[in-house]
């Protein structure tokens, strides 16, 4: 647990939209598959599977109530959307990579609008979205094993058959990350989209 100079209990938290079960199995059998040729040092865990719409750090767990209301009107009028989990790449340098993802299809216009919901409404409470431009993934990889290169190649070959599934992602949620422990990622509010 983590406390700031006041004495207060800190969460690190972020907002995702959450992924149903049924397509993080299959993520997870196709990671499962694949790390014997993919030589991550870690890799997530299937219930850690998210598309992170913005991180937030180290929050004062008491602001935590007042930043679900906040998100919840500024998603008020979002509908729910169709998305689609397919394809791998790869952040980093192409022969030692950082990340290794699943790639986001589907409705990516409405993910941008629920983004710049999202941040738009966490910046009344003093939340500043990154600088970089948002590229929404899945992490499914991290940390490639610096003793042997990857061939880029084989994460183009891989693509062919990394389809995943499709859903409508219908809320967001608050997770919170619990280092250490498996699976590290801890929901703490959902808020929902719109009903059409």
């Amino acid at each position: 647990m983590l406390v700031n100079g006041n004495s207060k209990q800190l969460w690190r938290i972020f907002i995702a939209v959450p992924i149903p079960e049924e397509i993080k199995q299959t993520m997870n059998s196709w990671s499962r598959e694949h790390r014997a040729q993919l030589q991550f040092r870690k890799w997530v865990h299937a219930e850690d599977y998210h598309i992170t719409v913005q991180f937030l750090g180290d929050t004062e767990v008491d602001r935590i109530g007042k930043l679900k209301e906040v998100l919840m009107r500024g998603v008020a009028e979002m509908a729910p959307f169709k998305m689609e989990a397919v394809g791998v790449g790869t952040f980093g340098r192409p022969r030692q990579p950082r990340v290794l993802w699943g790639g986001v299809n589907g409705d990516i216009t409405a993910l941008h609008d629920l983004y710049h919901d999202v941040t738009s409404s966490s910046a009344e409470l003093g939340y500043i979205a990154e600088d970089r431009a948002y590229h929404p993934h899945i992490t499914i990889a991290r940390k490639y094993r610096e003793e042997e290169e990857l061939n880029p190649e084989v994460i183009s070959a891989l693509n062919t058959n990394a389809s995943f599934g499709t859903w409508i992602a219908d809320r967001i949620v608050i997770y919170r990350t619990n280092l250490g422990n498996q699976p590290m990622y801890e929901e703490i509010a959902s808020m929902s989209l719109k009903k059409p």
